[in-house]
């Protein structure tokens, strides 16, 4: 036997053993986020209009879903459960024109939906499940730091094809894209997983199956370039529509969302509940910023009540006394106190 040949036995369990590193990294991640992936039903929704002098498949502004080239079926995208309350994240072009809303997930429960909060500039849209009971699966976001060449990996529903799982990479980031005349998306993850027509709003996972993006657009005329908007940009939103809905909140000066916690952490830290508050937004110069408290901490308890969702913080507001309130947070896996003096 060569030496040629000796090497090339050597080199192949390494090669085996990377593709099935590379794919219990796909489906692990899938795994973990497909229970959470919905697809989006609309009904009484106007067909897509072409631009004025564009033929299908011409060269132009990429749009959202592909529809420089290809047109979803219609009235048909993807989401993903973010939180137990029954919301949804997708893209505001999925829900834009239907007049009724119906979400099913991969269980074949299906609820109608409302859309919470929108906003057309970044392509992004909250629906809420008003009859949803509370045993809902639930995707981690996950608004950390990307690098180019990562493996990220796609689910959702293209051509109306129920929960399809397609991987590749972070191409590239910060990547800026007209979508129509006027409106241009900014700051998008650039990817080469094969994003379809139907898998707009669908979520973008890591290795960990943490949410790291929303897919939105794709370019029609060219292969392997796919957009997704980030989490960082997501959470921005989430905090805008909660600002729009909620008052109390101003007092202590923060915007948030029920979250499920870590059950290791919650353990660790003997934690009741399965849930608490995740922060998306602290209002500069506000009473929780004068306490210390951060974007992406958890609040577990206030004066030492449990605090397993949003509204109960507006409801400790309204008892709190003029010496402040003592809460009770956690920032990654450690735990943290502050005294909070509302001003």
């Amino acid at each position: 036997m060569t030496q040629q040949e000796q090497g090339a036995i050597r080199q192949e369990p390494a090669a085996k053993e990377a593709m099935d590193a590379y794919s219990l990294a796909v489906s692990s991640s899938a795994e973990r986020v497909g229970p959470a992936v919905v697809r989006v039903e609309t009904a009484g929704a106007a067909p897509p209009q072409g631009r004025p002098g564009e033929r299908p498949g011409q060269a132009g502004p990429a749009r959202p879903d592909g529809r420089g080239g290809q047109e979803v079926p219609s009235g048909q995208g993807s989401g993903v459960i973010f939180d137990s309350a029954g919301r949804v994240l997708t893209n505001e072009h999925v829900v834009r024109s239907g007049r009724s809303l119906k979400v099913i997930l991969p269980d074949g429960r299906s609820f109608p939906a409302a859309v919470e909060g929108a906003d057309p500039r970044l392509d992004i849209a909250v629906l809420r499940l008003p009859d949803a009971s509370h045993s809902l699966p639930v995707a981690e976001l996950h608004g950390g730091a990307l690098r180019v060449g990562q493996l990220v990996v796609a689910v959702g529903n293209p051509f109306g094809l129920n929960w399809t799982v397609t991987a590749g990479v972070v191409s590239a980031l910060g990547r800026k894209l007209p979508v129509s005349p006027g409106v241009e998306l900014t700051d998008l993850i650039q990817t080469d997983v094969p994003i379809n027509p139907g898998n707009s709003g669908g979520p973008l996972v890591d290795a960990q199956g943490r949410v790291v993006g929303i897919a939105t657009a794709i370019m029609p005329w060219a292969r392997g370039l796919g957009f997704a908007i980030p989490v960082s940009t997501v959470l921005g939103a989430l905090a805008r529509f909660r600002e729009a809905r909620s008052h109390d909140g101003h007092r202590l000066g923060v915007s948030g969302m029920t979250y499920l916690l870590d059950e290791r952490i919650a353990k660790e830290h003997k934690l009741s509940q399965a849930s608490g508050v995740l922060l998306l937004e602290v209002v500069p110069g506000s009473p929780a910023e004068r306490a210390s408290l951060r974007v992406q901490d958890i609040i577990v308890s206030i004066d030492g009540t449990a605090i397993g969702a949003a509204t109960e913080i507006s409801e400790l507001l309204t008892k709190a006394s003029a010496d402040g309130m003592d809460v009770t947070f956690l920032r990654g896996s450690r735990r943290g106190r502050t005294k909070v003096v509302l001003g």
